[in-house]
């Protein structure tokens, strides 16, 4: 997440707070973009430290950079206009904020290997390095809920896992059939009240409407019929089939994980989808990057 901290801060009660939040920035966790205040606070504050022979060599490098002036400050708004604005980090609440940011933030998604593996193959194709970054260190997690059936139940849980920055997203299947349908909106209605933040339901079907066509070839390569079906559909046709029936019929279960783990995808691969499907999946991504 973007951070703001207050100058004032340093000169808090509780420096063990600080210490832990400053520990997230420097190793490229969370972002910061101090102010001259704040940076001149900060700086003083690591000088402070090292006199004391406290040894942390993370932020005796932070410290050093910060000095001449090469410090990563995580990118400007105006080079980034679409970033989420920074959280203000005060004396008030920098302790309840340095536990919520020390968390793993939370995607709560139907099933943590069929979906979880969709958008890690999707941040990837798309070359969403920071994404991709998060989940190979932890630092987002998904939460299986098992299907539709208790996801907002399970999302707004685990909100209560945080104090004051929620770090939690929602991703779930319209089970639509058509696009004239609701679908899932009342369970998005029912997260969204209970106090989940951030949520998208996907516009087609379900997740697997999502998936590339080159996917499906290496799963059933001896169902060719059944592929030049797919292929042969429009968009919005292809968007609200039931694929799992399509393919292995409903007594069956589809290939887990859905996405081959030894399958390097591409953008070129999901736009072969529909025009607007490379839109859809950042704007899931960039849901990803508000919790981060």
């Amino acid at each position: 997440m973007l951070l703001d901290i207050d100058a004032e801060v340093f000169d808090g009660p509780d420096h063990l707070p600080v210490i832990e939040v400053l520990k997230l920035v420097a190793r490229g966790r969370h972002d910061w973009q101090p102010s001259t205040p704040s940076a001149l606070a900060a700086m003083s504050f690591l000088e402070d430290i090292d006199t004391a022979k406290v040894r942390a060599p993370v932020l005796k490098l932070m410290a050093e950079k910060m000095a001449t002036g090469s410090v990563d400050r995580g990118g400007s708004t105006e080079l980034f206009p679409n970033r989420p604005k920074p959280v203000r980090i005060t004396v008030a609440n920098v302790s309840p904020a340095a536990e919520d940011l020390g968390r793993p933030a939370v995607l709560v998604v139907e099933n943590r290997i069929g979906d979880g593996g969709f958008v890690q193959a999707v941040a990837e194709a798309l070359g969403d390095n920071r994404v991709v970054h998060a989940l190979r260190k932890r630092w987002l997690k998904f939460c299986h809920s098992g299907g539709t059936g208790q996801m907002a139940a399970i999302a707004v849980d685990e909100c209560d896992d945080f104090s004051i920055i929620v770090r939690v997203a929602m991703l779930i299947d319209s089970d639509r059939s058509g696009s004239a349908e609701l679908g899932n909106h009342g369970k998005v209605k029912e997260a969204r009240e209970g106090g989940v933040p951030h949520i998208h339901m996907f516009a087609w079907r379900m997740v697997e409407n999502y998936v590339p066509f080159r996917v499906w070839d290496r799963h059933f390569p001896y169902k060719t019929a059944k592929r030049k079906e797919l292929r042969g559909w429009p968009p919005q046709r292809r968007g609200y089939e039931h694929l799992k029936t399509h393919f292995v019929g409903k007594n069956k279960s589809m290939p887990s994980p859905l996405m081959p783990t030894d399958m390097r995808l591409t953008e070129a691969d999901f736009h072969e989808l529909g025009p607007a499907v490379v839109t859809e999946l950042r704007q899931v991504l960039a849901m990803i990057h508000r919790i981060l």
